[in-house]
């Protein structure tokens, strides 16, 4: 017997780690979460100039938002958005709701209706579900017009 019969069985062993090792990876490829924004990637690309033609549109308007979050507990709190025209003038009278999603895990959203507490200053009370990122997306309407903007806010 030669001492050298160890030779192709190492071969096997190898090509058999990376046999295990592509079938870790190819598992964990699949049943992890695969990084889509969106349920409609294509269409959703597709409609791109539209997004963009929006954008044009509402910085015309010359409207601008600013968003706070005020803790009240664990992940309790309230978010006030103040709405302002482009000479510095509030917003009264506008529809105005959030859209609050956990940007790191899919956890389900959270619409929001906020209220008109004071000229052009919008409330509503929130419970988040974790604590950590969150990603609001306000969206404020007069008529045809429409004003949009998203903010991240941190829950302790």
């Amino acid at each position: 017997m030669s001492s050298y019969r160890w030779i192709p069985w190492s071969f096997a062993g190898a090509l058999g780690v990376v046999v295990a090792v592509n079938g870790a990876l190819a598992y964990f490829a699949v049943s992890s979460s695969t990084g889509l924004v969106t349920a409609h990637p294509f269409e959703s690309g597709n409609d791109y100039n539209r997004v963009l033609a929006a954008a044009e549109t509402q910085d015309a308007l010359g409207w601008h938002g600013t968003l706070a979050f005020t803790a009240a507990g664990a992940g309790a709190g309230e978010i006030a958005v103040e709405l302002a025209d482009r000479a510095g003038q509030k917003l009264s009278g506008l529809a105005v709701t959030a859209l609050v999603t956990r940007p790191v895990e899919p956890l389900p959203d959270t619409e929001l209706r906020l209220v008109e507490a004071d000229a052009g200053r919008y409330r509503s009370p929130v419970a988040l579900t974790r604590p950590g990122q969150w990603e609001v997306r306000v969206v404020a309407r007069r008529g045809g017009d429409v004003f949009q903007f998203a903010q991240r806010i941190v829950v302790k």
